[in-house]
């Protein structure tokens, strides 16, 4: 990525290392907590199934950010 600005890079590869971290945080947040604002139901496997949904794909997210950050060194 020679071409590109270096701080464009830079602010690009932290917004997506908030955003893989938002999704992990979200997905964990949804298993752990007792509320959901009368969104999901209490329990079930659908809340769950979307829990681990958001964590699978947070963890995706994080992994990509990681071969982004090996490419820009």
């Amino acid at each position: 990525m020679r071409g590109q600005n270096d701080g464009s890079t830079r602010l690009t590869l932290i917004i997506a290392t908030l955003a893989a971290l938002a999704y992990l945080g979200g997905g964990i947040a949804l298993i752990a907590s007792s509320q959901s604002f009368g969104m999901l139901p209490a329990t079930g496997p659908f809340r769950y199934g979307l829990g681990v949904l958001l964590i699978v794909y947070g963890a995706f997210r994080a992994y990509r950010a990681y071969q982004r950050f090996q490419q820009n060194d």
